[in-house]
């Protein structure tokens, strides 16, 4: 998975095996599934086929869309529920130092709920597509210090500090230090489609 940096290969062969089984499983055509995430069907068709790293935001759409959870699909193909493989690293950065594991995914009627620890290499950054409207990220500071871009503010965060933010704009990470810095990120995401 990525935005700006490598992800992990076997992740991406999960996403692969999954979106093409619930796909097919459906009865939803590519070009469908592409128009209803609102992605190119090329996209999705490299996607399916193992050779294109989609963001994470990407593989949301297309979760959502197929009735899915993001956890679902990026988890190993013959694994579901409490016995599938959590934590799951689904991002790498550039630096070995840089990286963010989904923890914990619930999924209830009407919201899906996940718990990710992510870590930035001292003066690396994560940059993220908006996610779907109604969407929220709760970042809380482990270690390190953490800046935070919304469109339209600012944030720099210290261990024990916390933010609340709408996570359907373009936002960004960011640490501008010589430390490592670690944080938890709750996201709370309601279905759409």
């Amino acid at each position: 998975m990525r935005t700006d940096a490598n992800g992990s290969l076997e992740v991406m062969q999960n996403v692969a095996a999954n979106l093409r089984q619930a796909r097919l499983q459906g009865g939803v055509s590519q070009e469908r599934l592409a128009e209803m995430a609102g992605i190119s069907r090329r996209m999705l068709v490299n996607i399916e086929a193992g050779e294109s790293n989609a963001s994470i935001a990407t593989v949301d759409k297309l979760a959502s869309a197929l009735g899915l959870s993001f956890a679902d699909v990026v988890r190993p193909p013959a694994m579901t529920g409490r016995e599938a493989a959590l934590p799951l690293r689904i991002w790498q950065g550039v630096q070995a130092d840089s990286h963010a594991s989904l923890l914990e995914s619930v999924v209830k009627p009407g919201m899906t709920l996940e718990l990710w620890r992510w870590q930035l290499a001292a003066g690396d950054s994560y940059y993220a597509e908006a996610d779907a409207p109604g969407c929220h990220e709760v970042l809380y500071v482990l270690e390190g210090q953490l800046e935070v871009q919304l469109s339209q503010q600012h944030h720099v965060l210290q261990p024990g500090q916390s933010l609340t933010f709408a996570s359907d704009q373009v936002y960004s990470y960011h640490n501008r230090t010589a430390l490592a810095c670690a944080f938890t990120k709750n996201i709370l995401m309601y279905p759409h489609g």
